[in-house]
């Protein structure tokens, strides 16, 4: 990549992306579910699982209806 993630972040924050941890940025419709035992991770329609950090979890949960 020649850009980092964080302006990836800023340029698709306004098209339902969000960065929800350090290493990932993801795409909020493809959300299939948040498990909230084991620390918390998201599953993608993919059924990929993506670690959500403490930190964004709120935000996460704001932006998801939860």
């Amino acid at each position: 990549m020649s850009k980092n993630l964080k302006e990836y972040e800023n340029l698709l924050t306004d098209m339902n992306f969000m960065r929800v941890h350090n290493s990932f940025l993801i795409n909020l419709q493809e959300v299939k579910k948040f498990v909230k035992s084991e620390g918390g991770y998201i599953v993608m329609n993919n059924d990929k699982q993506v670690s959500i950090s403490n930190s964004k979890r709120d935000d996460f949960m704001k932006r998801m209806g939860i």
